[in-house]
């Protein structure tokens, strides 16, 4: 029973699941690499970055509009 525990307290980082070798067919069924993968998480997240900061360009802009 103890290892049972302990085979589930490790969790994965994203990059791990990423670089497992059951993972290449599941992305390759989707259409998708872990390499896109990569790619599309970085774009995302520059763009929510992008969006967060005009967001708050525009909250300030209304603040000093008052």
């Amino acid at each position: 029973m103890a290892g049972q525990r302990e085979c589930c307290s490790y969790e994965p980082s994203l990059a791990d699941l990423l670089d497992d070798e059951v993972m290449e067919p599941v992305l390759r069924s989707a259409g998708f690499d872990s390499q896109g993968i990569r790619d599309m998480m970085v774009e995302t997240a520059r763009r929510i970055d992008d969006r967060r900061i005009a967001v708050r360009r525009i909250d300030d802009q209304r603040r000093r509009d008052r």
